[in-house]
């Protein structure tokens, strides 16, 4: 399989594949720099401390029995090939698996779309509008790619949901005309608060967290805009053990 030999392992999660238990996988490395990024290692493709990847996929097909699904999470995933192959494996455990991916890859989403074990869940990152997406040393056409993205995940069939870290330098009321054009007809956006620690740009660790008046005056303004936007926590996900 075309994977990373080192990855990280959260065993049990309640919060991050909507209705299940389940355990997240961290594939290490990822084609964005975002500033705000709170798995700065991984997104650097670090692996001091991550487990072998053999060790993790018998881990979680032993545990197949007690849990509901698995998490693929990252980093960004779509980055490997051998993907599909990691998802036939959970399938064939009689896991159902969740994609998390950050939308700047379509072309890697849609081969793993048209192949036979596409993901049950998909969950992708909107990181900020898509004109901004050169501040996440990203250089292609954002508005081109994540429309592209998008459409191909609404068209699936597959369950799904949308979401954006809610830092106020990146995800704004300035923003929410074009990403609610983007994301118009969907039904469910979320918005997570920026939280400080362990971001890949250190100066964001002294930035403050999302106050409740910021969240709750962006998921007006997107209700507003006809997307149901819900605010959620994402306190204790993504943690890397």
């Amino acid at each position: 399989m075309d994977l990373p030999h080192s990855i990280g392992l959260q065993r049990t999660s309640l919060v991050d594949y909507p209705g299940k238990v389940a355990s997240v996988i961290f594939l290490p490395g990822c084609n964005l720099r975002c500033s705000y990024c709170h798995n700065s290692d991984l997104a650097q493709g670090r692996t001091e401390g991550l487990l072998k990847l053999n060790e993790v996929i018998e881990y979680v097909k032993n545990r197949a029995p007690l849990m509901g699904g698995v998490v693929i999470s990252g980093g960004e995933p779509l980055l490997y090939p051998g993907l599909p192959e990691l998802v036939r494996i959970f399938h064939e455990s009689g896991l159902s698996v969740k994609l998390d991916t950050n939308g700047t890859l379509p072309d890697r989403l849609a081969a793993l779309l048209n192949s036979p074990h596409k993901p049950d869940f998909i969950a992708m990152d909107f990181k900020t509008s898509a004109s901004n997406y050169t501040s996440l040393a990203y250089y292609g056409d954002g508005e081109e790619t994540l429309s592209a993205s998008v459409e191909m995940i609404q068209k699936s069939g597959i369950p799904h949901h949308f979401r954006a870290t809610a830092h106020r330098d990146f995800v704004n009321t300035d923003m929410v005309d074009r990403m609610s054009e983007m994301l118009k007809g969907d039904s469910e956006f979320i918005l997570n608060p920026f939280l400080p620690g362990n971001c890949l740009n250190p100066e964001f660790n002294n930035h403050k967290e999302s106050s409740q008046k910021e969240l709750l005056t962006l998921r007006d303004a997107f209700r507003s805009r006809g997307i149901n936007c819900i605010v959620h926590s994402i306190e204790n996900s993504c943690n890397t053990l």
